[in-house]
């Protein structure tokens, strides 16, 4: 059984992703950031002084999945939703 997940793909908008593959996509690791990500928009940077005193790979991490949320609303958008 195929799952269809939103995804701004040229053709169909969806990628299919079987059941038995999400645990190769959903892994503790990525929960993790998704957590940090929503933290960090909603109470701001942890470290209080901006994204200049963030570790690297935190500022990156954000900017990915700014990116993606972006991308994912103007997706939305085009749908009519």
């Amino acid at each position: 059984m195929y799952e269809r997940i939103p995804w701004p793909e040229e053709k169909s908008g969806f990628i299919p992703i079987q059941r038995n593959e999400f645990k190769n996509y959903i892994t503790e690791e990525l929960c993790q950031y998704v957590l940090m990500w929503k933290r960090i928009k909603k109470y701001g940077w942890p470290q209080g002084r901006g994204y200049l005193c963030e570790p690297k790979k935190v500022f990156e991490i954000v900017e990915l999945f700014d990116n993606e949320n972006d991308s994912f609303v103007m997706f939305q958008k085009r749908q009519g939703k």
